[in-house]
């Protein structure tokens, strides 16, 4: 088997090509009626090629509707004989408002980000007192723990004195490995707080921690510390709507860093896949299915290649200080393929892998959350309203730190407000409120 065959078209990238960059495209309204037009198309045309409302349309083009379901953008895409990243808005726009508190926090952390730089060079804020390699990683460690409670004003209070000490710890490197050692932590606190700042849709604070994590990750001569930061990356183009950009950063970087099949260990493997599953998903988003079940398929492989030595990996990533892909297992490539279900407009087909999906618990806490997300968009598309409220009613009581900043949420409870033929119950009501949904 070749794990290579059709999946990197233009052979081995240049650096310079892994992070191609495209052009940002107008807004979403724009595009569609720019596109329709161009085509010949009437609004009733278009409906009946798509199978997507005349009244949905109209909403999109007139700029009523600032979002829309993936499904709803490829079906239109499809019919207008276009990729849908020609329809996306460039940046989706925030679920709700961030808190008072959060943004204050925020403004330590884009200090930090951004530190004064004048002629003599960057100027950081002197510590209190001598830092150690281990103090730093303890520090580290503890903040992953918030994030993965889904703490995020707790995780943006923490990340700028991690960052500071763990600078510092590069700064007074006294030997090559204490600055390899050093390097490493700088460029996994990097990774983790860019995970922080895109769940709380920071996007241009979020790029600039990828940027100085990869850099790190280069020093520390390094390319799966690397990849982990273009993991993010990729994520990071995918929550703006630049498809092309996310599949192209995620297989370049695939190919870089490719294991071999026979002694490749976990988490090489999971790193490998990880980063096909986000070209996959790009892919599926941008009317490439063809493409992403090859992606997927490849996914696939990699993950049965590591079934049973799935614990060997959270080890091996702890001693890199990091679990960044831990969860990576069969498991994992069924959720996916209900998401790619989701986006393609399956709901039925979404509901029914749904049904063989058997949780082991190796998932992370946001993963399972969004994996939740599809099973409510599948059962509203449906029409199974009790289900699909019921998961929402879930997350809200369980998870609201986290919910609040989901696109995804607020469409779903779209869908569900529009199709439904009553006025809304209380409880429901207070979920669209909470997201900031007029009901």
């Amino acid at each position: 088997m070749n794990p290579r065959v059709g999946i990197y078209p233009e052979g081995r990238p240049t650096p310079d090509e892994v992070f191609w960059i495209m052009a940002v495209e107008p807004a979403l309204g724009d595009n569609l009626a720019r596109i329709r037009v161009s085509k010949g198309l009437t609004q009733e045309d278009l409906e009946e090629r798509s199978g997507v409302s005349v009244s949905t349309i109209r909403k999109l083009e007139q700029g009523d509707r600032k979002s829309a379901r993936v499904s709803t953008l490829r079906k239109l895409a499809q019919a207008l004989n276009v990729r849908t990243s020609d329809l996306f808005q460039p940046s989706p726009e925030p679920v709700s408002p961030l808190d008072e508190t959060v943004h204050a926090d925020l403004f330590a952390l884009r200090r930090t980000l951004k530190p004064v730089r004048g002629l003599a060079g960057v100027q950081m804020p002197d510590l209190d007192g001598p830092v150690t390699y281990e103090s730093v990683r303890a520090s580290f460690l503890a903040a992953n723990g918030l994030y993965r409670e889904d703490d995020y004003r707790a995780v943006v209070q923490t990340i700028p004195p991690l960052l500071l000490e763990a600078r510092s710890l590069v700064a007074d490197a006294r030997s090559g490995d204490e600055e390899r050692a050093a390097l490493t932590l700088l460029s996994q606190t990097f990774q983790f707080s860019a995970q922080a700042l895109i769940q709380l849709q920071q996007y241009d604070l979020a790029y600039q921690a990828i940027s100085e994590g990869i850099t790190a990750a280069e020093r520390a001569d390094d390319p799966l510390l690397g990849a982990w930061n273009v993991f993010n990356e990729c994520w990071l183009f995918l929550r703006e709507g630049r498809l092309e950009d996310s599949r192209r950063a995620a297989l370049t970087t695939a190919e870089a860093i490719e294991p071999r099949f026979s002694t490749g260990d976990p988490a090489e493997f999971a790193t490998w896949g990880w980063l096909l599953l986000w070209a996959s998903a790009a892919a599926v988003r941008n009317n490439q299915g063809d493409d992403a079940e090859e992606m997927l398929t490849l996914a696939r492989a990699g993950a049965h290649r590591i079934q049973g030595r799935e614990l060997e990996a959270p080890a091996l990533w702890a001693a890199r200080g990091s679990s960044t892909f831990a969860g990576f297992s069969p498991e994992l490539i069924q959720i996916k393929a209900v998401e790619y279900a989701v986006v393609q407009g399956k709901s039925a087909r979404a509901l029914e892998i749904h049904e063989g999906v058997r949780p082991s618990g190796k998932l992370s806490s946001s993963t399972r959350h969004r994996y939740m997300f599809d099973v409510a968009s599948a059962h509203a598309a449906e029409s199974n309203t009790t289900e699909s409220w019921a998961i929402l009613h879930d997350l809200r009581t369980r998870v609201p730190h986290w919910l609040r900043y989901q696109s995804f949420a607020r469409r779903v409870v779209d869908q569900l407000i529009e199709d439904r033929s009553r006025a809304l119950r209380a409880e429901h009501a207070e979920i669209a409120s909470f997201l900031g949904i007029e009901s």
